[in-house]
């Protein structure tokens, strides 16, 4: 009675599952909805977080006006080309569906920044449910619970995408390749227990092929639904074929049919194309994707044909793989003389694995653990703290696993785990991507460690009451003790391991991720002081008041540049090949860092000069504020026709090593760190700034205002040695240094010296110590009432011929 009482009051392991799921929903969206509430919506208006967010409520703003068609081209992305709309539709379709419904058709703006908003934080936690399913069919229930819980509260990229306002397609990306690969996985699973061959596809015999051909339908629609979302998202096409590749020598030189394969791959590769290339060839997306998409398709019919040919003939196994890799080999070289600019194309995609030159100046494309440069496990542990190095265990010990085991669908998430892992290695901006490989991976680490205290004894082996191992009256007396000490004891000692592990697990795993501490360390990013007041991680272009008002200022102080307001809504009608577009002869252009771009198009309705959009005219932008005279900096304002010109506090500070890079120069042209013995004997370092620095438009217009500066007593020369701390590593120590009353005197000296290791440098950023002309064609039209350091934060200027 006591046993069977027991077993009804036992509750249900799925549904101690789902409230375990729904709970960790819960958090999920306190974490991303309830915490920055505050930094979104501010008095009555919506800020949203970062960059790119602001352009893709543009491209809302703009399709709820043609709903459902979107603009391919916008002349408000730069001036004076305008450019094609590089983002995939289907992000910027699902805001201004969910807004088109929610406002009965007719949304307000209000509703429109409400559900863009929203949306991040949403599509963030719906990652929760695919994240728990994965560790579910690749391991059990606990795993997927344990990686469900991790991915909900992991910092870094993941996180910060999913925020409230941060309507960015980042976080859709993370989904909807995580949704395909669960519904892949199902279908390998699935194909493989049945030994799905063409043979049941030519005889219809449904009761195989019927669900994994369902599978493989659910995961091509949702990779699909991805190639309309990110313009990169060939990168998970890769990491499927390269999944796939691996399975077929596998299995074929295991003497395994490799039917099941072919008949998933091509399926999901079609299916993804069908969806996709509509689309894609309608906005001119496709040029670069449809090769790959056609290779793809076709990859695991060759390999395929190549097994079973082999297999036919009796071939040995072992040639399978030189004769695969050896037509690949003929393939590059036919499409090479055929079309080299083409291959190269598609090769240059392989870029993001190893950045390099000014893209090294975008935070998010920082090497992982080199993000400056040097060595570093600051970013890892900040974007996944103990996750980051679990995860290697993990994957050491899949890796043994899949050996033996043989399993199809581990040896996928290996291979997914490994392509993300080195991705995000090479950029950090991937993290958002490995986030969902770390969570799974800590899982199942998590997993083993419970596994070995016992408590899958304890879950498939429940405890039973003392009474139910009594049950012959006659035993001795003695065996009876035993038997109850066995049934009693075994079950607690158990428990008290158990347990002991689960708190273990909970200050590994969970406790680094809760409440993770801001740094505020004093710092130097290539040699500019800042102050990190925030995980690195999460660090982001957050737009503040001084931005606000003053973006809101030059809308209504500043005339239209099409004239008509309502140009900003229109459907624009791109420019033939090889013509560029008309502008009216009222068009003008706003002269800004490209970082600001998206703001200046959305909250002023204004035309930059360069975008954030692929960096467009970066390069420009970075001449005209490195430009050393006012004639310089005229001629590239004349060109992009530049009336107006915003420049913020970071732009001369830490903003400012990124110009002279896009500029094709160095910062080493600008400004140098160097060493000197403090009062302890000990070296510091000290970034000391060069006349080509003050010279530079950027900062004669902010750190002066475009007025006169003539130095008094400020000229500094210092003599420093050069001291070599191994081939090629060398650093600069100040011997000796000097203050002189005029920028004259101090080069006179200078000019009588032996050594060249002299130079006039500045300490302070906003004290000149070389003379300086007023900008005679730049008047300063406006200051934000906010400051920084007793300065105005942004300031807009006001350009004339």
């Amino acid at each position: 009675m006591n046993m069977k009482l027991s077993q009804k009051l036992r509750f249900p392991t799925a549904g101690i599952v789902g409230i375990s799921l729904l709970i960790i929903c819960i958090i999920s969206l306190y974490i991303r909805i309830a915490l920055p509430y505050e930094q979104v919506f501010v008095n009555g208006t919506v800020w949203f977080k970062g960059t790119d967010a602001w352009y893709h409520m543009r491209l809302v703003d703009n399709l709820l006006h043609h709903f459902p068609h979107r603009i391919s081209f916008d002349p408000y992305i730069c001036y004076p080309y305008g450019a094609m709309v590089s983002w995939p539709p289907f992000f910027d379709w699902f805001i201004a569906s969910l807004s088109w419904l929610i406002g009965l058709g007719s949304p307000s703006q209000h509703t429109i920044d409400i559900v863009g908003a929203y949306t991040p934080s949403i599509l963030g936690t719906m990652t929760i449910i695919p994240v728990y399913f994965i560790g579910k069919e690749l391991f059990n229930r606990w795993v997927g619970t344990i990686a469900a819980a991790l991915i909900a509260i992991l910092p870094g990229e993941f996180l910060n995408r999913s925020l409230l306002g941060f309507t960015d397609h980042h976080v859709a990306e993370s989904l909807l390749t995580t949704v395909s690969m669960l519904f892949l996985i199902l279908a390998y699973k699935k194909a493989r227990e049945r030994n799905l061959s063409f043979n049941h596809l030519l005889n219809k015999n449904w009761a195989v092929i019927t669900k994994p051909l369902l599978y493989t339908s659910l995961a091509g629609i949702f990779l699909g639904i991805y190639l309309l979302t990110w313009i990169g998202g060939l990168l998970f096409v890769f990491t499927i074929s390269a999944c796939l590749l691996l399975q077929f020598i596998v299995d074929h030189l295991r003497h395994k049919s490799t039917d099941y394969l072919c008949i998933i791959g091509s399926s999901f590769f079609l299916i993804a194309f069908i969806i996709s290339s509509p689309y894609l060839s309608k906005d001119g997306l496709n040029t670069s994707n449809n090769i790959p998409l056609f290779i793809a398709i076709a990859a695991p019919l060759i390999l395929s044909s190549i097994a079973n040919f082999m297999s036919n003939r009796t071939i040995k196994p072992v040639y399978y793989v030189p004769t695969i890799f050896g037509l690949a080999g003929i393939s590059l070289a036919i499409f090479h003389a055929i079309n080299p600019s083409l291959l190269h194309s598609m090769l240059s995609k392989f870029g993001i694995f190893a950045p390099s030159g000014a893209s090294l100046t975008i935070l998010e494309a920082h090497p992982l653990l080199f993000p400056f440069g040097h060595f570093t496990l600051q970013i890892a542990w900040l974007n996944f703290t103990t996750a980051f190095f679990i995860s290697f265990i993990s994957l050491g010990c899949l890796i043994h696993h899949d050996i033996k085991a043989e399993s199809a669908d581990k040896t996928f998430f290996l291979i997914w785990s490994i392509i993300m892992l080195l991705a995000v290695l090479g950029q950090r901006r991937f993290s958002y991507y490995y986030a969902i490989n770390a969570s799974l991976l800590t899982g199942y680490f998590s997993w083993r460690i419970l596994e070995s205290a016992g408590l899958q004894k304890l879950l498939t082996k429940p405890k039973q009451t003392l009474g139910s191992h009594i049950i012959k009256k006659k035993r001795r007396e003695k065996k009876k003790i035993q038997t109850r000490q066995k049934s009693f004891l075994h079950p607690r000692v158990t428990w008290i391991k158990v347990i002991g592990a689960g708190v273990a697990i909970f200050f590994l795993i969970i406790f680094p991720n809760i409440g993770l501490p801001g740094i505020k360390p004093h710092t130097k990013v290539c040699g500019l002081p800042i102050k990190l007041t925030q995980p690195i991680a999460l660090q982001q272009n957050i737009i503040d008041e001084s931005w606000y008002s003053s973006l809101l200022w030059l809308k209504e102080n500043t005339p239209e540049p099409f004239q008509n307001p309502n140009s900003y809504y229109e459907l624009y009608k791109a420019p033939l090949p090889g013509e560029h577009y008309k502008y009216p002869e009222s068009a003008y252009a706003v002269m800004s860092w490209w970082d600001y771009s998206h703001w200046i198009i959305r909250i002023s309705h204004r035309i930059p000069n360069s975008s954030a959009a692929g960096q467009i005219n970066a390069a420009e932008a970075g001449r005209f504020f490195t430009a050393q005279n006012e004639t310089s900096a005229n001629q590239i304002a004349d060109k992009m026709r530049s009336q107006y010109i915003i420049i913020d506090h970071a732009m001369p500070t830490t903003k400012f090593y990124a110009m002279p890079r896009w500029a094709g120069s160095s910062e080493d042209e600008f400004f140098g760190t160097y060493y000197r013995q403090n009062e302890a004997g000990k070296l510091e370092s000290v970034t000391l700034f060069y006349p080509a620095y003050y010279r530079s438009t950027v900062t004669r217009l902010y750190n002066f205002d475009g007025q006169a500066v003539e130095p008094k007593n400020s000229t500094l020369v210092v003599f420093y040695k050069e001291h070599l701390v191994q081939e090629g590593v060398s650093y600069r120590e100040i011997v000796s240094s000097s203050f002189f009353p005029s920028y004259k005197e101090a080069e006179i000296y200078i000019s009588k010296q032996e050594s060249g290791n002299y130079r006039i440098v500045g300490t302070d950023q906003f004290i000149s110590p070389v003379p300086l002309e007023k900008m005679m064609h730049y008047k300063l039209v406006y200051a934000s009432p906010q400051k920084w350091h007793g300065k105005a934060a942004v300031k807009i200027f006001e350009y004339s011929q």
